[in-house]
């Protein structure tokens, strides 16, 4: 295994993230490559002005891009509850404007947008400069909804078990006020598009079971 090549930053579910100086970090994956699909998403957005981190290369399973420093949305919305509804009017921008960009040619999956399949409040850092969106490995061409479809529903089902008591109806209405401010601005998906993302949910093997209800009831709702 490669020594690390920087102080570890972060780690998520399939890659580990190094500052390796200069602004500079290397998100390295544990297994596999890098996708040309995530590379090809970033710089796309960037260029049509959605605030991605800057590729600077790709070599194998490490991609060099530019550090970006401030918290995540969900950070600071847990640092400041009462702005919910400017977070959700944040958010439906960045989904807002990343319809406007056309998928580009090559990309995976089927549509005339660009997509990013995970655009939550945990992939927005807030940074000095204003909102970045990160981790764009789920990246493909599709609906212009579907992004919304799939914050909709990520905000409806997200479990709170792990709360004490006390606590999760705080955060339950905090994230009511936030995602009923998101769909107020960027608009609710279709009722194809939102039946879509909960067939694609409930065929995820990362979807745990306890979630599988909740996913089945939301689109007997709104799909």
């Amino acid at each position: 295994m490669d020594d690390p090549p920087g102080p570890l930053l972060a780690s998520g579910r399939s890659a580990d993230i190094y500052d390796v100086g200069g602004g500079r970090v290397l998100r390295r994956r544990r297994v596999g490559t890098i996708g040309d699909h995530e590379v090809i998403a970033m710089r796309v957005a960037r260029d049509a002005g959605v605030p991605a981190p800057r590729v600077f290369d790709v070599d194998g399973a490490d991609l060099l891009m530019e550090r970006v420093v401030g918290r995540t949305m969900i950070d600071e919305l847990g640092r400041r509850p009462w702005a919910a509804g400017r977070f959700g009017r944040e958010l439906a921008r960045l989904h807002l404007a990343l319809r406007m960009v056309a998928a580009p040619d090559g990309l995976r999956g089927d549509g005339p947008v660009l997509v990013h399949n995970d655009l939550h409040p945990g992939n927005v850092v807030v940074t000095a400069d204003g909102p970045v969106v990160i981790d764009w490995e789920s990246a493909e061409a599709g609906p212009p909804d579907r992004d919304a479809a799939q914050m909709w529903l990520l905000g409806e089902i997200a479990e709170v078990d792990d709360l004490a008591p006390w606590l999760r109806p705080v955060v339950g209405a905090v994230r009511g006020r936030m995602l009923t401010s998101f769909l107020e601005s960027a608009g609710r998906p279709t009722r194809e598009t939102v039946a879509a993302v909960c067939a694609d949910r409930l065929m995820d093997r990362n979807t745990r079971v306890s979630e599988q209800d909740a996913i089945r009831s939301f689109a007997q709702r709104h799909g």
